[in-house]
């Protein structure tokens, strides 16, 4: 494929679009003015910026809502790339004020004329609007204060050239905010010659770090995702489920930032509320904000914050809860639900009710949970103690963290109600919610031991109205204890003595984890994990050897007794 014949291909959709010759869109799940404004509301735009701008500006095409994040300031110059319509530059208008100016460039003559006459039926003074190519673009060096784009980027075969075009006409201390799809996994390579997933957004959509690399490759500092959730459009591809992303992306030219926005992590990006949410958490060296190095006497089991390691999430669905949820689910409904969820990753899949005692927030939550396991990968498990462990298993919790968001959409969406259980956050114990769904039994390091997992899973939930989910009572891995009892590793393995060994009032021993000792959350140490036989033999052969080890001993007092 050539890139002419892309361009070609996509102008010629998108000029279709513009003079609504063609009612459907790229990147939108809808078709007529209903389903293009419900669209558009689910990607974030709200109520009030949609009734605040012409309706013949919004075509319900984008990925996300970049006004929203850009932090738009009065008086700035503003350029959005692919303006189409003119929906973000006329947002974007009303936050720069009149002494600021907004300019949108758009390749296709046909939605170069549509967004000027929405300007001039809105009234609009401070904005402009020009024909030409991202790559290409008819702006002056050094003359933008903000950039912003909406699932634009994905459509260009040349990413490379058009973020140094973005470069070279942004000021030096000048900022961009993309929303974009990208993708997490190989496309099929029939998609990827589709002239036609090229304008819907698919076909061009670069691997995700490639894109990253590509954005700082072209000069700039600082890039950092600020929000991410999986592509979730109705009738999408089976073949892509899972493997597309919508991506809001934050860069600097430069090193300036405004004194509300100061602050970089490592020097790599810039934090948003929710890392630096997350770093105060840790940022002490130990779980939850302990500092690893309390005396017996200090350390108060009331301070722990369960695993996830604490704090609160603010919801990031995208699809708003029903205000007249459906309460009963089709079995059917379920079958497609879990084959979604196991396409984005999910491993186990369990269902219970939620009990008081499992729950560490004030807030009223839906009375069942949907609980949903992932995979620690061998990355994390082998590396040290540290800033780079930290990282992986940080990286591990956001990529749960955006499964579940979109499958609490996926359940929204067709008429359930949902509340999501980060699995950063605090709001529920996580070993005991998926010991109750019956995905395992929790060891003596306090993590969920699962036949599919051993002990290397991060675990998250989806509380929920739905009354008829299929929960069964589950005491199949009850023998788990018994075994960790006998076996202790994942004390030994732990260095800073997170796991300490007690007498009870009859004599017994027990083990108490002492979370603010952990240094899980904070330096991504996995010694227990490591250490663990289920994780380095397996559960099944775990368990093949305590059967045969037990039957030995009942055999042994048998005949003792004979």
């Amino acid at each position: 494929m050539k890139e002419k014949e892309i361009k070609d291909f996509v102008k010629e959709r998108y000029s279709k679009i513009a003079t609504k010759t063609d009612s459907s869109c790229s990147c939108c799940s809808g078709t007529g003015m209903d389903g293009i404004i419900r669209q558009a509301k689910s990607v974030g735009y709200s109520e009030d910026e949609i009734k605040s701008i012409p309706a013949d500006a919004i075509f319900g095409l984008g990925c996300g809502n970049p006004t929203a994040l850009a932090e738009i300031k009065k008086g700035e110059t503003v350029l959005d790339l692919g303006s189409g319509g003119g929906i973000d530059v006329f947002l974007a208008a009303n936050k720069v004020g009149d002494d600021g100016k907004v300019i949108g460039v758009d390749m296709t003559e046909a939605m170069v004329e549509t967004a000027t006459q929405n300007a001039e039926a809105g009234g609009y003074q401070n904005v402009e609007f020009k024909l030409g190519e991202i790559e290409n673009l008819p702006i002056e060096d050094d003359s933008i204060d903000v950039i912003i784009s909406n699932c634009v980027i994905n459509l260009t075969p040349n990413k490379s050239v058009a973020f140094k075009e973005v470069f070279r006409v942004l000021k030096d201390s000048g900022r961009i905010l993309i929303s974009d799809i990208v993708t997490e996994g190989e496309l099929p390579a029939e998609v990827r010659r589709s002239f036609q997933a090229w304008s819907e957004c698919t076909a061009g959509a670069m691997e995700k770090q490639d894109y990253l690399k590509t954005i700082k490759k072209a000069g700039f500092s600082k890039v950092e995702i600020i929000e991410e959730h999986f592509f979730t459009e109705a009738n999408l591809d089976e073949r892509l489920v899972g493997k597309i992303t919508s991506v809001q992306v934050r860069a600097l030219k430069g090193e300036t930032m405004s004194d509300d926005n100061k602050t970089a992590c490592c020097g790599e990006s810039i934090e948003s509320p929710k890392q630096e949410q997350e770093q105060e958490q840790y940022e002490d060296g130990g779980c939850c904000g302990g500092t690893g190095d309390k005396s017996e006497a200090e350390l108060d089991e009331s301070d722990e914050c369960g695993c996830g390691c604490g704090g609160e999430f603010p919801d990031q669905s995208l699809v708003k809860n029903p205000d007249e949820p459906k309460n009963m689910v089709d079995p059917d409904f379920l079958k497609g639900f879990e084959k979604f969820a196991h396409s984005m990753g999910i491993v186990s899949i369990g269902y219970t009710q939620v009990i008081p005692e499992l729950i560490n927030t004030e807030e009223t939550l839906y009375p069942n949970a949907i609980v949903l396991t992932l995979e620690m990968g061998n990355d994390i498990i082998k590396t040290p103690p540290g800033p780079e462990a930290q990282q992986l298993n940080d990286a591990t919790y956001a990529k749960l963290g955006n499964i579940t968001y979109a499958l609490s959409d996926f359940i929204r969406a067709n008429g359930f109600a949902t509340q999501v259980a980060h699995p950063y956050g605090s709001m529920v114990g996580f070993s005991q919610l998926g010991q109750k769904a019956g995905l395992g039994w929790i060891g003596q390091s306090g993590l969920l031991i699962s036949p599919e997992l051993g002990p290397r899973q991060k675990i998250s939930a989806i509380f929920t109205n739905i009354e008829n989910l299929p929960m069964e009572k589950h005491d199949d891995h009850s023998w788990i204890i018994d075994y960790c009892e006998k076996c202790g590793k994942c004390i030994k393995a732990c260095p800073e003595k997170a796991l300490i060994k007690t007498e009870s009032c009859c004599g017994g021993k027990e083990i108490q984890f002492v979370q603010k000792r952990c240094i899980g959350c904070s330096q991504g140490c996995t010694y227990c994990i490591e250490d663990c036989p289920f994780d380095e033999k397996g559960y099944e052969h775990v368990k093949n050897k305590f059967d045969k080890m037990n039957a030995k001993l009942a055999e042994k007092k048998s005949k003792s007794c004979c």
